[in-house]
């Protein structure tokens, strides 16, 4: 079975590619991610953050109308809201991380692994901002 749900993330990753390389990916996706760094030995230096970046292949669309209203990842769902539907991440990703879509910088508030267990083969981020 494992085989199976490897061969469904290479073929969302293949759908997922920009449309030049015959996909149906759209624009530019970049996901982000700030952890605290490390301290120095003097303990008032400043302790600078640690950024990593990885660009992904997806695509982004509105919220479904039914999803309006209702609760994810602790947040009520604004009509303005987005989701992108993404390869999956070869880095560690979670609620508050931030996706670039095309340059513009947006707040991931809640994601869904696809499927919810085993091999993910795709995430769908839920996005504001």
């Amino acid at each position: 079975m494992a085989d199976f749900y490897t061969e469904m993330a290479a073929m969302a990753r293949g759908l997922l590619a920009p449309t030049s390389q015959g996909g149906l990916g759209q624009g530019e996706i970049v996901l982000t991610r700030k952890t605290p760094g490390t301290p120095g030995p003097n303990p008032w230096d400043p302790v600078e953050p640690v950024t990593q970046a990885e660009t992904l292949r997806g695509a982004v669309r509105g919220v479904s109308q039914r999803l309006v209203g209702t609760e994810m990842g602790g947040t009520v769902i604004l009509a303005s809201d987005r989701q992108a539907i993404c390869e999956v991440p070869q880095m560690q990703y979670q609620a508050g991380d931030t996706l670039s879509v095309d340059g513009t910088p947006v707040h991931i508030i809640a994601f869904e692994r696809i499927p919810a267990a085993g091999i993910a083969a795709a995430v769908k981020f839920t996005i504001r901002g």
